[in-house]
């Protein structure tokens, strides 16, 4: 834990909190739950974040609070970046901002990959997700656990374990989730809104499986996701969020693969493995990032030349 990150928030009296766009349940969590946490100690907190926010988190308190705004520059005295390491990735208009700030900024995050970023950094991919962080490090200030921070992280911590069933969950996050339990997160009320069914999702799976190719004799599982599936399921890019999850559980399999077509012209790439392959490499390889067994990257191109792209990649990891 990186005492400068914490002198910094210590003395910060206005704070910027953000995470990176398309945001996750952890992005989500680890972004309200400080926004909690210093709101508690008496400072003045902006929330940014430039979404979209996926239909299962809007429930999180203190949601109202996140701001598709930046503030000016002179109104903040630190920028806390949570979840990833690299400006860009809370979109263009937020890495500009943290470029030119004159103002501190810290990264907390458990991804791999460099960082160059910020005057401080506690990078530690031994986490099973950035809320995890974030409750240690407020017991490391003495700060107290209101309710909603509780709340905000304990769906932060339970969105990257995959509801504590990933290979990323240990004894030191079932111990955090319990604290968080104790100071006051919902379990029962956080699920019913986490894995409520909706039915857009279940019909863009559908086109997902319709298409769905098991190559290397079964061990990768390849989908993807066109503009015209979107419209079709009536769903947007947050229905996907464990759409790569479902590939990677079919039996045999070893590694997924989603791709989604992007607006932009590009194609999002989503890497999931149960351990044999570290995707991560891959994924850092194609200018993303993640973990060993979860990661990603965004590429240029149209969809069938980025399926093959990343295919012969991955196939070369699972031939090895």
């Amino acid at each position: 834990m990186s005492p400068e990150v914490q002198r910094l928030l210590r003395g910060a009296a206005r704070v910027l909190v953000l995470s990176h766009q398309q945001p996750d349940g952890d992005a989500l969590g680890s972004t309200l739950g400080l926004l909690h946490l210093l709101a508690a100690q008496g400072k003045e907190v902006w929330a940014y974040s430039q979404g979209p926010l996926p239909e299962e988190y809007l429930f999180l308190p203190g949601r109202e609070r996140l701001q598709a705004q930046l503030p000016a520059a002179a109104d903040i005295d630190l920028a806390v970046l949570l979840d990833c390491h690299q400006p860009q990735r809370a979109g263009k208009a937020a890495g500009e901002f943290l470029a030119g700030l004159p103002a501190a900024s810290v990264v907390i995050d458990h991804h791999q990959g460099a960082v160059s970023f910020g005057r401080a950094a506690w990078v530690d991919p031994g986490f099973a997700a950035t809320s995890e962080m974030l409750a240690l490090l407020a017991r490391e200030l003495g700060w107290p656990l209101p309710a909603a921070a509780a709340t905000c992280l304990f769906v932060g911590l339970q969105a990257d374990t995959g509801s504590f069933r990933y290979a990323n969950t240990t004894p030191r996050c079932l111990r955090v989730a319990a604290d968080l339990v104790e100071a006051g997160a919902p379990v029962w009320a956080v699920s019913q809104e986490v894995y409520a069914t909706r039915p857009q999702r279940l019909r863009l799976l559908g086109r997902i499986m319709e298409g769905l190719s098991l190559e290397q004799g079964g061990r990768l599982a390849v989908g993807q996701v066109s503009l015209a599936d979107l419209a079709a399921a009536q769903a947007a890019a947050p229905d996907l969020e464990q759409a790569v999850e479902t590939l990677r559980l079919i039996p045999g399999v070893d590694t997924a693969m989603l791709l989604r077509e992007t607006p932009e012209g590009g194609v999002k790439v989503s890497l999931r493995s149960r351990g044999g392959v570290d995707v991560s490499q891959v994924a850092i390889a194609l200018g993303g990032g993640g973990h060993k067994n979860a990661a990603g990257a965004t590429l240029a191109g149209p969809l069938a030349a980025v399926r093959e792209q990343v295919g012969r990649l991955l196939a070369q990891r699972l031939e090895a």
